[in-house]
């Protein structure tokens, strides 16, 4: 399965996106399809598989949290040895049921003997589904330290407010708005760059029809917080010839006017 995290919800309409971990492109999902608890939140990991659908979108199949999926593993192991269990009871009464009066006894010791035989095979899908349990904890483990080793690249001084004589021009009066406003326009360095300057899919429809490829996005960081945030500036043409703002992950824009 993949993974990623939740960085769109639109509860209304009961669909939303998914920031895929080392992949551009989102992953569109809807209610019917996910296996979560409620309420669904932005920010939230998860795992999910995606097919893509005649118009070559990316779809989610199924959307669950990260504990779920662990469990789940090994419940699936516990069921295959309760499963293996119960069949090997049915064979022993089967066999017990032919054996006639004169050997119960007989039957009895052998049907003893297999019990003294079940207990190492026990034993064994125990510890499978405890290295099963602990793989899938381990594999999120290394998600969560991935998504750390992703946070935001220091800005050098070089481009900061203060330095920069483009950026004392304020467009909204929003230090980290304009910044970012000042970075799009000399070409970076970006705080995620990894995902600032992707393509924007316009999926919401808020922005004027375009051919693929005329919006990028990029990241507006948010003070106080330890991911991307909701903030984010989309701008259309190749170099950019018109700017709009979202607060809110692409609910509502706003147009910049930018010289």
């Amino acid at each position: 399965m993949q993974s990623g995290e939740i960085k769109h919800w639109n509860s209304d309409k009961g669909y939303g996106f998914i920031d895929v971990d080392d992949q551009s492109e989102d992953v569109f999902f809807h209610i019917s399809k996910a296996r979560m608890p409620q309420p669904i939140t932005v920010g939230q990991r998860v795992y999910f598989n995606s097919e893509r659908n005649d118009k070559n979108q990316l779809r989610a199949t199924e959307v669950t949290p990260a504990s779920l999926s662990i469990q789940e593993s090994g419940n699936t192991d516990n069921t295959r040895s309760t499963s293996y269990n119960a069949n090997q009871n049915d064979s022993r009464q089967n066999n017990s049921i032919k054996n006639n009066n004169s050997r119960k006894n007989t039957g009895r010791n052998t049907r003893n003997q297999r019990q003294n035989k079940k207990s190492p095979l026990s034993t064994l899908f125990s510890l499978i589904a405890i290295i099963a349990v602990a793989f899938y904890f381990f594999d999120d483990l290394q998600s969560t330290l991935f998504a750390d080793s992703t946070e935001p690249t220091t800005i050098p001084q070089t481009y900061s407010d203060n330095s920069n004589p483009a950026s004392s021009s304020a467009v909204t009066g929003d230090a980290q708005i304009d910044q970012t406003i000042t970075l799009i326009k000399q070409g970076g360095p970006f705080p995620y760059p990894n995902k600032d300057g992707t393509t924007f899919y316009n999926r919401e429809g808020q922005l004027p029809t375009q051919s693929t490829g005329y919006y990028r996005e990029y990241t507006v960081p948010t003070p106080g917080i330890s991911h991307r945030g909701a903030r984010r500036i989309v701008t259309g043409g190749n170099p950019p010839t018109v700017y709009y703002l979202t607060v809110d992950h692409y609910d509502s824009f706003r147009k910049l006017d930018v010289k």
